[in-house]
């Protein structure tokens, strides 16, 4: 391929599972909106809990949505022509993305390895984070070019790197060599109606859910059974409470101390919705503040294997939470 495909960039630290699509949109149909209204319009407000003794850790809660399912949903929000790719072999996933490119529906790749990506000086060679999404924009023989959510320009990255990277399995995020493809419409829906539907569809997910590991019922689901892990899962307790406390930080992150579990993410969203759909949503929005304001000593219970105050925490937040999403659903409609 000659050449790099010229697409509008907004960079946003930590929002890569939408930065591509972001950019996509607004290369295809104009509509220049943020990193954060796209993550709130895609679930972002989202809550899983996932009990799998097979998994590794069995127990692992999530906040927000995972990549996937958060690709898949904007797609069938916006209208978009939408292709998925994973668990297939390097050469067969590398070729259907020269593909897509060629024709004109540049994917995004990823979950990818941080470790293998040289533009994150402070993780590259030294820190595994197999949690990463990139937006494929041109290649040549040696070489991708990307756009990424932490810079401001494109990006490039040896094909050896990328095989490397990209070689990753994460319950949630994606098998190895995924890719997605979005083929926008040039007309969306008037932005109001998009709103009204995405919010519309994430309260039915957290109030009413059709199986009890998800929204608000997942929460009192976490609250009830974390009291019992220790004695349940023995030694693998340790593991399951570190994914609890790494996923309180957004972006994910064992050693991070920006814990507000992607809720902060969602009350932008909320902001900006509210203005382009003519909604007050201040309550709601301090209700989730709310959220944010707990964590803290949510996460100091978890560091300290103190897990019926943590129960007691995560029962707390399901009280506030679901105020705040039946305040939503019924401003949705």
């Amino acid at each position: 391929m000659s050449g790099i495909l010229s697409i509008p960039h907004r960079k946003s630290h930590g929002l890569c599972p939408v930065n591509g699509i972001r950019d996509l949109i607004q290369w295809r149909t104009g509509r220049d909106w943020t990193n954060e209204f796209v993550y709130g319009l895609g679930q972002g407000g989202g809550f899983a809990y996932l009990r799998f003794n097979a998994a590794d850790p069995p127990r692992q809660v999530y906040w927000g949505v995972a990549g996937p399912r958060q690709h898949r949903y904007l797609a069938e929000l916006l209208g978009a022509g939408y292709t998925e790719i994973e668990n297939r072999s390097f050469k067969f996933s590398w070729n259907k993305a020269r593909e897509m490119l060629e024709a004109g529906t540049p994917p995004v790749i990823g979950p990818l390895d941080m470790f293998y990506l040289p533009f994150y000086e402070g993780i590259y060679h030294k820190r595994h984070i197999p949690i990463h999404y990139l937006l494929l924009v041109g290649y040549d023989e040696q070489k991708i070019y990307v756009l990424d959510t932490g810079q401001d320009e494109v990006q490039e990255l040896l094909l050896d790197e990328l095989q490397q990277a990209w070689d990753v399995n994460v319950l949630g995020l994606g098998k190895k060599n995924r890719l997605a493809a979005f083929d926008f419409p040039g007309d969306l829906a008037p932005t109001a109606d998009i709103v009204h539907k995405a919010i519309a569809d994430l309260c039915q997910t957290m109030l009413h859910p059709p199986v009890s590991m998800v929204g608000i019922p997942a929460m009192r689901k976490v609250a009830k059974e974390i009291v019992h892990w220790q004695e349940e899962l023995g030694e693998q307790v340790g593991a399951c409470l570190r994914q609890v406390l790494e996923y309180l930080n957004s972006p994910p992150d064992i050693e991070g101390d920006h814990l507000t579990a992607g809720r902060h993410i969602y009350i932008r969203f909320l902001q900006e919705a509210g203005e382009k759909a003519g909604l007050d949503f201040s309550e709601p929005e301090n209700l989730f503040g709310e959220t944010i304001a707990s964590l803290p000593d949510l996460a100091e219970t978890i560091r300290k294997k103190n897990l019926v105050e943590a129960g007691a925490c995560f029962d707390q937040i399901a009280v506030v939470e679901e105020k705040a999403f039946s305040i939503l659903e019924e401003m949705a409609g």
